[in-house]
């Protein structure tokens, strides 16, 4: 049952935010003193000077429910739309990144958004600070991934988004499906160019689940670079290590109030999860990726901070949050485990098999931080060793650089984009070669 407490401050601070920006929208600056509009909207001190900074500013002249077509438009560059079908029935949607001039070179990169995440999330810096536009400008031909379940690929041949079997899915059948699907696809629209992936969190994961299982596709991939992977999970802080032990005393049952087919349909988390782990204001708190991966911290970046809210989380299946939460408790990369006497007719054994990471062979780089919740320093030095070809380990030694980041930190261009393009330049010499659009 829901709080009603908790869901009336739902609602203020949705309400808010959208009378705010309606009337902020109503000019091409803002009306009069912004720290009234503020008041009024919010009540006195409310919000802070982090939205006063981010209304005043107005760098991206777009509404926050911008979809990720709009944004890139917005910022500049052309974009295709691109929708690939799995062998298992769901329509993946693919965004590709192209630079007002028209030339894409055939240097190819593929790149995987995280944990509830969707491509928009790689795209709120902006032009010059993006990952996808730096690629871009800088000669790759750049698709962003939408993995199934999240708001951009929540279509099927033959299940619709209501029905409980559309989410009988987790990060395995991202890598399973999704990613085959997708490399083989990208492939024959760029002539066979070899791919190199970039992954953040979830997008690490599906990766290693494709290559453990799938290994030919080693073959298809010039490198991959994977920031803060989702992979071993043992020394992860904050609300999952309390759904691990709330799963460990009492079950699936226990993760009831996740939801039963898509994560979260309230879009809060219970408010004692959100007492005890909130570091940051009740509004950044009331978002269950922000205070997933960091406790509702506050980003660095002022300007995103709506679009931020607006835009996640971008959607996903209760099953992958339990699939991350059963790595949690083991401290094993393994395969979804339904019980022991379900996995005897699924698996043929008693026990959820390990993914074979011995037969992952593609050049890899690693991306950590010490102050990542979700991929710790811990588990990624768990992961390296058993790989056969890690080139690289890069840690990001930032006060409070975490999950998200990655993503979203104004840091994020110097930190760490400009690493991933130099080990890119490394291995793909720039071409003259290129595809006129």
């Amino acid at each position: 049952m829901k709080k009603p407490v908790l869901e009336e401050k739902k609602k203020r601070v949705k309400s808010a935010f959208t009378k705010f920006f309606e009337e902020i929208s109503k000019s091409p600056r803002v009306p009069g003193d912004p720290r009234a509009l503020e008041s009024q909207y919010f009540g006195s001190g409310a919000a802070g000077p982090r939205l006063r900074n981010f209304y005043s500013r107005r760098v991206f002249n777009v509404k926050p429910e911008t979809s990720a077509d709009q944004l890139i438009t917005a910022h500049g560059y052309r974009v295709e739309s691109h929708t690939v079908l799995t062998s298992d029935g769901y329509m993946i949607t693919l965004h590709r990144v192209i630079p007002e001039s028209g030339k894409i070179y055939k240097r190819v990169v593929l790149i995987h958004h995280g944990l509830l995440g969707s491509a928009e999330d790689w795209l709120f810096l902006g032009k010059d600070k993006a990952l996808p536009y730096l690629l871009a400008d800088t000669g790759y031909d750049v698709w962003l991934i939408n993995a199934r379940g999240n708001r951009y690929s929540k279509m099927h041949t033959n299940k619709s988004k209501d029905r409980t079997d559309f989410w009988d899915f987790s990060f395995h059948e991202m890598g399973v499906y999704d990613l085959p699907a997708v490399i083989k696809y990208v492939s024959e629209i760029t002539n066979k160019a070899e791919i190199n992936f970039v992954g953040h969190s979830m997008g690490g994961t599906a990766l290693l689940v494709l290559l453990s299982i799938l290994p030919e596709y080693n073959f298809l991939l010039r490198s991959a670079i994977l920031l803060a992977p989702l992979v071993f999970m043992y020394h992860v802080k904050g609300p999952i290590r309390l759904l691990t032990d709330f799963y460990s005393r009492n079950g699936r049952s226990s993760l009831n109030f996740l939801g039963q087919t898509d994560f979260l349909p309230d879009g809060v988390f219970p408010e004692q999860i959100m007492e005890r782990y909130c570091k940051g204001e009740e509004r950044l708190c009331l978002n269950p990726l922000l205070l997933l991966a960091n406790g509702g911290r506050e980003l660095v970046n002022d300007e995103i901070l709506e679009y931020i809210l607006s835009h996640t989380p971008a959607g996903g299946s209760v099953k992958t949050i339990i699939h991350y939460v059963q790595l949690v408790r083991s401290g094993y990369f393994h395969m979804y485990d339904y019980g022991a006497s379900n996995n005897m007719r699924k698996y043929g054994n008693s026990s959820a098999p390990f993914y074979d990471l011995t037969k992952v062979t593609v050049p890899l780089a690693f991306f950590s931080s010490p102050a990542d919740w979700l991929s710790t320093m811990s588990d990624v030095q768990t992961l390296m060793p058993m790989l056969q070809d890690v080139n690289v380990h890069h840690v990001v030694k930032a006060n409070e650089f975490g999950h998200l980041d990655f993503l979203w930190s104004e840091d994020a261009p110097d930190l760490v984009y400009s690493f991933v393009i130099s080990i890119l330049d490394q291995i793909l010499p720039k071409q003259d070669e290129f595809f006129k659009q």
